[in-house]
């Protein structure tokens, strides 16, 4: 808890949206014993007494842990919301393709959250995340800092799975980024990645690397686990617990989540991934890593994309 909290506040974690990536993230939440409290809300009543009393039951084999199925007047007290809710990609579909469908389920939810008197941080997990984002800061009122998005923290965990896998060397000790849009015009960070403190492209010279590839394999890894189970749950689970359990902590750790930029690589007023320090009050920091002048491009690229998505919502 944070130091102005009283002894009797626990933290508290809301999910609005008790579908696959929901429910995925109550079950990773309750195994990693991060908060004492786990709020989840979902339209389908009956779905989510189900689920809900689901995860009670393992309640026991963890951390003790109060889950239960709310509504929004639980929000009032959470410290985070993460906003679940909406339609999933269909196979074929680009995350930007889902944005008519799910920005008007954004708009009534939050209308819902800030009528509540809300004040914590919102963690935006419905795609496109990156747009979704920024209209729920705008529709909310809330600081920038205490709304993000899940941003291209699971791109990232895919990268370095992937080279780890290619060099022999274990995922959490690679160190590089995607950034940009948390979906096909993310870029891969390659001049600025290392190894141990060496960069990669020497590291990894003997290993005749296809980064072109590598990162064509990463912005199809969503797409492609779509076709072949429906959806994905596992890992965007696993990064909100991540993200959560930076900012319970107040750890300040370095995680590529979507914020407003204000000038970083010339770029401002859209929501994009980059290297951020999330702490307890969200966003603290953009770090602007070293990018090449190729990378740079790409990434502005990426942001006039989702500038273009965003002005056709306004």
């Amino acid at each position: 808890m944070s130091e102005n909290s009283t002894s009797t506040k626990l933290d508290r974690i809301a999910i609005i949206g008790c579908g696959h990536v929901g429910s995925t993230s109550a079950y990773a939440l309750l195994v990693r014993g991060i908060t004492e409290e786990i709020v989840i809300l979902d339209q389908n009543r009956d779905h989510l007494i189900g689920e809900v009393m689901d995860l009670q039951h393992s309640v026991p084999l963890f951390r003790p842990t109060r889950i239960w199925a709310g509504d929004f007047e639980d929000l009032t007290d959470a410290d985070i919301i993460v906003i679940a809710a909406g339609a999933g990609t269909k196979p074929g579909e680009s995350r930007l393709e889902l944005l008519n469908r799910n920005v008007s389920v954004i708009r009534e939810i939050v209308k819902d959250i800030k009528e509540t008197g809300f004040d914590g941080i919102i963690l935006m997990t419905t795609n496109p995340v990156d747009i979704l984002a920024q209209t729920a800061q705008e529709e909310s009122g809330l600081a920038v800092s205490k709304v993000i998005s899940s941003g291209t923290v699971l791109d990232t965990a895919r990268l370095r799975m992937i080279l780890g896998e290619k060099i022999g060397i274990e995922a959490r000790s690679v160190h590089a980024y995607i950034i940009g849009e948390h979906g096909d015009s993310e870029i891969a960070t390659w001049s600025s990645a290392t190894i141990a403190g060496t960069p990669l492209v020497e590291f990894a010279k003997d290993f005749d690397l296809d980064y072109d590839a590598i990162l064509s394999q990463v912005r199809q890894a969503a797409p492609e686990i779509v076709r072949q189970k429906g959806y994905t749950s596992y890992a965007i689970a696993s990064c909100v617990v991540r993200i959560c359990e930076s900012i319970l902590r107040n750890e300040r750790s370095v995680l590529p989540v979507s914020t407003l930029t204000t000038g970083q690589y010339g770029i401002k007023d859209i929501y994009l991934s980059l290297p951020c320090v999330v702490g307890r009050n969200g966003v603290e920091k953009i770090i602007e890593i070293p990018l090449n002048d190729e990378e740079t491009e790409g990434l502005r690229q990426s942001a006039k994309i989702l500038k273009s998505k965003f002005d056709q919502i306004h």
